[in-house]
């Protein structure tokens, strides 16, 4: 089967080492291990090794002088909602006009002002499949800026709506979808997932403590980005419990993010990697005796944490917030255990009850494998979307 695959969104670098740009390249991965070809479309550049094909031409350097340029006026983010919609349009003419595009599927990651995926679907007479992982009208407002929010508003309904299946990563976002107007049946609900075979139990963590002054210490770890959701300040505030309980407990910091800086205080305790590659990030887990996964309190939880699956892939302790798909996912005392939200009292306890465990918490993080292996692995979801895609071939498009 042929497959566009569109990811029209300027802030997923889809080579890059944060979450959305891993959920690209293993999904894109997986659909090509099962044979089948995959035509990666993204605002990537030229000879960028995640085989994305950006739009060539003049209107191709408008696009990236654009982006150039908004990183040095206060109107910064209004350029980039002008440019998605640039990017989105031009890249639906450059594709229709291409002779060589003929897939037998549309599949986008819903991006902000890209509507390129429903009207190239509709014009080819295809399926179009729509990934959504975030309400981003909802997101942009509450944690940027956005000023053509009528138009953002509408073409969200429009695309969400006029999608023949939209795949979704949480049930609060399968919620979030139909409130759109999109029907249930037309959902289909596919979180996030792990490579068992590159996050697995026997990777060595020598070196990343090593490098790190961690050698015989009891290391506390968190990898991700370092973004407002991700309460780091309750990470840092329980390691900080723990460190003057006992002075070998660390905390290792793994990723890069806008919170970088304010966070991570000068304390001998606290290590910080920075972001590394995605195929490092299994030796710097392995360095860690507890994984948290921690995030505020929040009305709605839409994510699907990915670092989670990971961990749990690579059968390591884990403790997460008692929110959301954490909650849902992590079985509390089974197969990892959970602390009320922003209380650094309540997450110090809870890993301190895995480091004095007689087994370290071994026996929840085989549970954690295991339920990874059963069913959250990107091969199962990249299965899914085939099955979607074939039977929805030949069907007629949704109104």
């Amino acid at each position: 089967m042929r497959i566009a695959y569109l990811c029209c969104d300027f802030g997923v670098p889809v080579a890059g080492t944060v979450g959305c740009s891993i959920h690209v390249q293993e999904t894109v991965r997986a659909l090509r291990a099962m044979g089948h070809s995959v035509e990666l479309y993204a605002p990537g550049a030229a000879g960028d090794p995640s085989g994305a094909m950006p739009l060539s031409g003049t209107v191709g350097d408008v696009v990236r002088l654009m982006a150039e340029e908004s990183a040095d006026t206060p109107w910064n983010h209004v350029i980039g909602e002008v440019r998605t919609l640039l990017y989105s349009e031009c890249l639906r003419e450059e594709l229709m006009r291409a002779a060589a595009f003929r897939p037998d599927v549309i599949y986008e990651r819903y991006a902000l002002f890209s509507y390129a995926g429903l009207e190239l679907a509709r014009e080819l007479g295809v399926p179009f499949l729509l990934e959504a992982n975030a309400p981003l009208v909802d997101e942009q407002v509450r944690y940027r800026k956005l000023t053509l929010r009528r138009t953002a508003g509408e073409l969200e309904r429009r695309v969400l709506s006029g999608a023949d299946a939209v795949i979704v990563i949480s049930r609060a976002m399968e919620r979030y979808v139909r409130g759109v107007g999109v029907p249930r049946e037309r959902i289909v609900l596919l979180p996030n997932g792990a490579d068992p075979a590159r996050f697995r139990p026997g990777v060595s963590g020598e070196a990343v403590r090593r490098r790190h002054r961690l050698v015989g210490k009891r290391v506390i770890g968190f990898v991700g980005s370092l973004r407002p959701w991700h309460d780091l300040g309750t990470l840092v505030s329980a390691a900080r419990l723990l460190h003057r309980r006992d002075p070998d407990v660390r905390l290792l910091i793994v990723g890069d993010g806008r919170l970088t800086g304010t966070l991570l205080p000068a304390e001998r305790h606290v290590a910080w990697a920075g972001a590394v590659p995605h195929d490092e990030v299994p030796a710097h887990m392995a360095a860690m005796d507890v994984v948290v996964v921690p995030y505020v309190q929040a009305p709605e939880q839409y994510f699907s944490p990915l670092k989670l699956y990971e961990a749990m892939a690579m059968a390591k302790p884990i403790v997460g917030a008692r929110i959301g798909q954490v909650e849902e996912v992590l079985d509390d005392g089974e197969s990892g255990l959970l602390y009320e939200p922003g209380d650094a009292h309540d997450l110090a306890e809870r890993i301190a009850s895995i480091l004095t465990a007689p087994d370290g918490g071994m026996r929840m993080a085989a549970a954690a494998r295991a339920r990874v292996d059963g069913s959250r692995t990107w091969e199962q979801n990249a299965r899914r979307i085939v099955e979607l895609s074939q039977a929805l071939i030949g069907m007629p498009a949704a109104p």
